[in-house]
């Protein structure tokens, strides 16, 4: 885990809500909201708000990604730009 980076861009949900369930990344809703809260559950910043809840659930079912390997990658403190390319080449629909 790079802990650096990840501090540089999570948002401490202890603190402020993630982004909301509306605001796409990589054309998907929820998965911006989603990172938020992988980023500042992997920081221990989570708040009252948990990475895997049935909202999380139900993006990694649509898109077809596997939570475990989404939060290896953002755990590599990947940007918003990196996690979007990486939902692009790894969900199984088209955006």
């Amino acid at each position: 885990m790079n802990k650096e980076k990840l501090e540089a861009l999570a948002k401490d949900l202890r603190k402020e809500e993630p982004r909301s369930a509306y605001e796409t990344l990589a054309g998907h809703q929820m998965a911006a909201r989603t990172l938020d809260k992988c980023r500042a559950s992997l920081l221990g910043w989570q708040g009252d708000f948990k990475f895997g809840c049935p909202m999380d659930r139900e993006f990694f079912e649509e898109s077809g990604l596997d939570m475990d390997e989404f939060r290896d990658f953002v755990a590599t403190g990947a940007s918003d730009a990196e996690v979007e390319h990486w939902v692009q080449e790894h969900a199984n629909t088209p955006h």
